[in-house]
């Protein structure tokens, strides 16, 4: 969570190291392409009373220079001669730390990187916390969380297989000395002075080590590792107890960049999480209200597609009468316009009401009724109700001068009555008349 921030500043996050007599600056600015480091500075501090002042007044000029906006997050990398570790009591699992001072006077997190069996303790007198917190916020800094010096060297120590790891490291004009244990835990870590290093350093080890208890620490054929940078031990070959290695070359800035970006976890200030948790809630909130003002869109438009579909139906019910009263005005003005066909028919050609006459003459007994009928182009339709003796008692009569009866398509209006009776016939072309052949004279008759 210490790579994440909803704040103006998360784009930038401050890594600072301090030492005895120095203070590394590490600028970090997340760009499209992740996390990368900005600026990188090393500056002098000098002993005494005007430590704290020198080393606000030189923070407070990165920041101006390098434009670090207000509420930026902070990590601070501390020695051991302000940030201390206890380690795992050796009466038990349930006996209380040894701490210097009381409780409430400091503060402490658990170095969680062993796993919860053999966890040792970070501890930070509180008058310490409270000066960095306040150079902090008098550079618009946040504070949120301090590490021990020791963890920069503690997942290369848990990969060494030995009963107890010590690694010397050399920084400028100041040596410091780690110890962990089997499980890459912190037990010790401390300022080295001028006198305890180089040909001293045997002696100094053996009374750290006797101060930690070290038979409660090491196991059977597995000697104490002791890591110092290259030509810092004198003749190690010759300490029998220790196994001698030489510490990878890196800088100091690569260390705190890896520290940084690790999982590692120091001492909580400023709890980050709740920043995280005060935006989802804030997003929750907001997805909520974007949900409800949607939901709610859908019930108004489903409303009024509801309120649209009831009037269209009520638009239908209301012009079903129109519409049946247009069906029967059309085929009343259909049968109008067969009777008006008809008188003009007659009025042009008298002789059309012929076949007329002859099919009333003829026409079925009831239940026969007639319906329709025309003539037209010297064809007679007709069509009405019957029945199967109606139809063949017509097709047994023909009109005279015209066809047997056939099958009538029955017109569209009136389809709905469904007539049994459907017949149409054709008018007959007339005979030829032949004349008749001469008659031969009598035999016998006068000559003239």
């Amino acid at each position: 969570m210490r790579n994440f921030s909803p704040s103006a500043g998360w784009r930038h996050q401050l890594v600072l190291s301090l030492s005895p007599h120095s203070l590394c600056i590490l600028h970090f600015y997340r760009g499209l392409l992740g996390w990368k480091r900005a600026h990188e500075l090393s500056v002098p501090l000098p002993e005494g009373d005007g430590f704290s002042s020198q080393l606000q007044q030189q923070l407070a000029d990165c920041v101006t220079r390098w434009k670090i906006p207000p509420a930026t997050r902070t990590h601070w990398v501390l020695a051991g001669d302000i940030l201390g570790i206890v380690p795992p009591s050796t009466q038990g699992a349930g006996a209380p730390p040894s701490l210097p001072f009381p409780a409430s006077d400091t503060r402490t997190q658990v170095d969680a990187f062993g796993g919860a069996e053999g966890t040792s303790l970070m501890w930070m007198h509180k008058d310490w916390v409270t000066e960095i917190e306040r150079i902090s916020s008098a550079c618009r800094l946040d504070l949120v969380e301090l590490y021990a010096r020791a963890q920069l060297f503690q997942r290369m120590a848990a990969k060494q297989p030995a009963s107890l790891r010590a690694v010397v490291e050399a920084d400028a004009s100041d040596q410091y000395l780690h110890v962990y244990g089997a499980n890459g835990t912190m037990l010790r870590t401390r300022v080295l002075d001028a006198g305890d290093t180089n040909e001293h350093l045997a002696q100094t080890l053996q009374v750290e080590l006797a101060a930690l208890g070290a038979p409660a620490y090491t196991a059977p054929g597995r000697p104490v590792q002791l890591t110092t940078p290259k030509g810092y031990a004198a003749e190690p070959q010759t300490w029998a107890d220790y196994q001698h290695h030489v510490l990878p070359a890196a800088s100091h800035s690569d260390l705190l960049e890896k520290l940084w970006r690790s999982d590692q976890g120091g001492i909580i200030v400023r709890h980050t999480h709740n920043d995280m948790v005060q935006a989802l809630k804030v997003l929750s909130v907001g997805l909520g209200a974007a949900g409800l003002a949607g939901l709610a869109l859908m019930v108004w438009h489903d409303g009024r597609l509801v309120r649209q579909i009831e009037e269209g139906r009520d638009r239908v019910r209301k012009d079903l009468p129109k519409v049946e009263a247009a069906k029967l005005l059309k085929a009343r003005t259909l049968r109008m316009a067969d009777a008006v066909q008809a008188v003009n028919t007659a009025r042009e050609a008298p002789s059309a009401l012929g076949p007329f006459s002859q099919l009333v003459a003829y026409f079925p007994p009831p239940p026969a009724t007639l319906q329709y009928f025309s003539s037209d182009n010297g064809v007679v339709a007709l069509a009405g109700q019957g029945n199967e003796a109606s139809v063949k008692w017509l097709q047994e009569r023909p009109l005279a001068g015209f066809g047997a009866w056939t099958d009538f398509p029955v017109p569209e209006y009136l389809a709905a009555s469904t007539p049994q009776i459907h017949l149409q016939s054709r008018k007959e072309a007339p005979k030829p008349i032949v004349p008749a052949p001469a008659q031969p004279p009598a035999s016998g008759a006068s000559q003239p």
